[in-house]
C-alpha cells in the first residue's frame, strides 16, 4: 500500500490517508447518509420486470401457417407445436425435452390429485345431522329458484329432522 496524501475538499492541506485495496480515495467515497445505489432499483425489481416481460412475450399472439390454414396462437403454444413436430420427426433432443416436460406435468397433476384426496380423507364422513341440514338447504334453494313456496308437509318433515335429538353414531363421536 502506498501512503498517498489526498486533498480533503474542505481543507487546504492534504491529510494522511492510505489509499489501496478496499480503501478508495476520499473524494470518490459515498457521502454520509447516501447509499450505493441512490437512483437505481433493487435486483429483485429487475428480476420481476424480466419475468413479467418474458410472460408477456410468451403469450403474445403470433401468426402461424399450418398447411393452408393461417392462425394466430400464443407464442408459447406455437413453440410447443414446433417442438412436438420435431420430436415426432425423430429429433432426439426434442423427444427427450417433450418427454421430460410431459412427465413433469403428469407428476404435478398426480400431486394435486393426491393432495385433494388427502384433504377429503382428513375431513372424514359427515354425520347424518349435517347431511339433513345440507339437504334442507338444497330443498329451500330449489323451491326459491322455482319461485314456489316450500310445501308445508315437506318443511315440517325437514324441520322435525333437524330439531330432533338423534342418537350419536360412531362417526359423531369424533365431532365432540
Amino acid at each position: 500500500m502506498s501512503d498517498r496524501r489526498t486533498k480533503d475538499q474542505d481543507a487546504d492541506e492534504p491529510s494522511p490517508y492510505a489509499v489501496g485495496h478496499r480503501k478508495p480515495p476520499l473524494h470518490t467515497q459515498f457521502q454520509k447518509g447516501q447509499s450505493g445505489n441512490p437512483r437505481g432499483g433493487s435486483r429483485a425489481q429487475s428480476a420481476r420486470r424480466a419475468r413479467a416481460l418474458a410472460l408477456e412475450e410468451a403469450y403474445r399472439l403470433v401468426t402461424v401457417r399450418e398447411g393452408n390454414k393461417v392462425m394466430r396462437l400464443p407464442a408459447i403454444q406455437a413453440m410447443m407445436r414446433n417442438q412436438l413436430a420435431l420430436a415426432v420427426k425423430g429429433n432426439g433432443p426434442a423427444q427427450r425435452a417433450m418427454l421430460a416436460a410431459i412427465d413433469a406435468m403428469e407428476k404435478e397433476l398426480a400431486d394435486e390429485i393426491a393432495a385433494e384426496e388427502q384433504a377429503v380423507a382428513e375431513r372424514g364422513p359427515i354425520n347424518y345431522l349435517d347431511g339433513a341440514r345440507r339437504i334442507a338447504f338444497l330443498f329451500r334453494e330449489a323451491y326459491k329458484e322455482m319461485g314456489k313456496p316450500m310445501p308445508d308437509n315437506l318443511h315440517g318433515q325437514i324441520t322435525g329432522l333437524l330439531a330432533a335429538e338423534t342418537p350419536k353414531t360412531e362417526s359423531d363421536a369424533g365431532d365432540e
